[in-house]
């Protein structure tokens, strides 16, 4: 367990089932989740939750928590839950007023000092991204790839250890092994001039 108990997940689907029909999935065969059912995949992600954050954690869920239902889920995981909305987070405000705080789609934070953008899509630059601020997001189920010198990190249960939350520990030891870029030394004056050449090129047709 983190000794913060400061935790970080996204992308739970909880409820997320396919069509009868086959024809639109869930997040089973959206995700490749090795799962038979969704009632299966509910349980054991409630499971490795609660084995993973006590009463007393705090869990960003950086968005997609619920399909449908969500109070019974908000009320069957441990912790303090703060959401930040995700594509389909389409709740109620009663729903919402189940979490303990609730930010549309961003929320720009502090963890020991460190500037901290939660977003559930990635960000290609960030508030203070130049100068060590970490962006954790979702969405993408693992599918974007990594860069080693950007300090940003999907933390949705896809790419986790068995489902389980991100502990704030881990996220700060992996950034602290992200190569330092020297963004006072980098060269923006060649991608201006390349972005304005192919503009002037779309512009004339």
């Amino acid at each position: 367990m983190g000794t913060s108990n400061i935790w970080f997940t996204a992308d739970l689907h909880f409820g997320h089932r396919g069509k009868p029909d086959g024809v639109i999935g869930g997040i089973i065969k959206h995700a490749s989740r090795p799962f038979k059912t969704i009632e299966e995949h509910d349980e054991y992600l409630i499971k490795r939750w609660n084995e993973t954050v006590d009463k007393h954690g705090i869990v960003y869920i950086i968005g997609d928590f619920a399909w449908r239902n969500p109070n019974h889920y908000v009320q069957a995981l441990n912790g303090k839950k703060i959401l930040i909305t995700g594509s389909h987070d389409k709740m109620s405000q009663l729903n919402l007023h189940q979490f303990t705080s609730v930010y549309q789609g961003m929320l720009i934070t502090t963890f020991n000092k460190i500037p901290f953008v939660l977003t559930h899509c990635s960000m290609r630059v960030w508030e203070r991204s130049y100068y060590g601020a970490i962006n954790l997001y979702g969405h993408s189920h693992g599918r974007l790839e990594e860069f080693p010198d950007r300090c940003q990190m999907d933390v949705g249960v896809d790419v986790a250890d068995d489902y389980a939350p991100f502990s704030l520990e881990f996220i700060l030891y992996k950034m602290s092994l992200k190569i330092k870029r020297d963004y006072q030394h980098s060269e923006p004056d060649k991608f201006v001039k390349i972005n304005k050449e192919n503009n002037l090129k779309l512009m004339e047709g």
